[in-house]
């Protein structure tokens, strides 16, 4: 059972729940798993039975019941629009789909207040080691005190987070679920869900992508890799986050008179891909990261959101966690730099927030002022 699961029961006698995330993260087996506990009926759209069944609603003797894959439907938020009007008192609704719940756009009257929107991400250091806790955000800026979790963490950066190669637990498991999966994202997902024709050149730009994990993405470099038009890329980039292949941060702009506005930093859902060891351990940071946020705002604990630093001088912050648009926490990721950023010292005081440097070497906790260096280990399972 996933961390996020007795929020899920609970939210269902309350309204509609919608499940998203990437392909093969868990979210079927979550789903499957409250059926089990409570009794109702799974419904997959992509099955001619199923579907037949959904466009009938002949699943309305069910007290309960699960819809997956359903946003592949063109017309499923008037659908579920109608059956919250009509039946939500009695039937309980679990919505699951591997495209973000809002990629039709089109023609669909809104669904709000009639659900609640959960995400679920790969495995994390957290949901491993303390699977049945979900921290408040103050508990993490404290002291760290906990010894060291760091055979976990080395599976989970070899590996990833998605459970069938993490729990598989071999190299050779890993690298065919990964050939797999990337077969599974070109042939069905960009294919059936987004039109695009130039199938062989989007999965090029896929591979292209774990060697600008970090950086300030250049749509224009891409562009000129795969020579088609600019457009043509930044829609692809689009649908890739639609689709839960990436994620992009933004600059933090407030409160900097010389900060950057524009440029992204791209990060992969799947840190496994990238053969960097800089550039993976800072992506394994980006995702506990957006994990943590994502839980907190999906659970009601407070408007966070997660960023980056950098200024016309050079400057730059790996991430920047916000609560309410404002910089509540900064952090920095190194392999083994034990002495503190000059950058991330120099905005800790610009902004007057509490930093954190995470070190992947282990072992290691110091305060420095209002600056902690850590060992990521250690403090990466304080995370949700």
């Amino acid at each position: 059972m996933r961390s996020l699961t007795p929020f899920i029961e609970r939210d269902l006698e309350k309204k509609f729940v919608f499940l998203s995330g990437p392909r093969q993260v868990g979210k079927t087996h979550l789903a499957k798993s409250l059926l089990s506990k409570s009794g109702g009926k799974y419904y997959n759209w992509d099955s001619a039975e199923d579907r037949e069944a959904i466009l009938a609603k002949s699943f309305l003797q069910d007290k309960r019941i699960v819809l997956d894959e359903l946003h592949k439907y063109q017309n499923w938020k008037n659908f579920l629009k109608g059956l919250y009007d009509k039946s939500h008192v009695e039937l309980k609704v679990l919505v699951t789909g591997s495209a973000r719940l809002d990629i039709y756009r089109k023609g669909g009257d809104s669904l709000l207040g009639r659900y609640f929107h959960f995400h679920l991400h790969p495995l994390t250091l957290g949901e491993l080691l303390r699977p049945d806790r979900i921290p408040k955000p103050e508990e993490i800026i404290a002291d760290i005190s906990e010894s060291s979790t760091t055979s976990t963490m080395e599976t989970l950066l070899q590996l990833g987070g998605f459970p069938e190669p993490f729990f598989a637990g071999t190299e050779e498991a890993h690298n065919r679920w990964s050939l797999q999966r990337r077969e599974l994202l070109v042939r069905e997902e960009l294919r059936d869900l987004t039109g695009i024709s130039l199938l062989t050149l989007a999965e090029h730009l896929m591979l292209l992508l774990p060697k600008r994990v970090g950086s300030v993405l250049s749509v224009n470099a891409l562009k000129q890799d795969l020579q088609v038009a600019y457009n043509t890329v930044r829609s692809w980039l689009e649908t890739f986050e639609r689709l839960y292949i990436t994620f992009t941060l933004s600059p933090f702009t407030k409160k900097l008179q010389r900060s950057i506005h524009k440029e992204k930093k791209l990060y992969l859902w799947d840190w496994s891909q990238i053969k960097d060891p800089g550039a993976r351990f800072e992506n394994f940071v980006a995702s506990h990261l957006w994990k943590a946020v994502h839980i907190w705002r999906d659970l009601g604990m407070g408007n966070f959101d997660l960023q980056f630093l950098r200024d016309r001088d050079r400057r730059e912050v790996d991430f920047c966690i916000t609560r309410d648009q404002q910089p509540w926490l900064l952090l920095e990721a190194k392999l083994a730099e034990k002495q503190i950023s000059e950058s991330l010292s120099y905005f800790a005081e610009r902004l007057g927030v509490p930093a954190i440097q995470l070190i992947q070497t282990t072992g290691l906790h110091r305060r420095t002022g209002r600056i902690q260096i850590v060992s990521a280990d250690s403090w990466l399972a304080r995370l949700p």
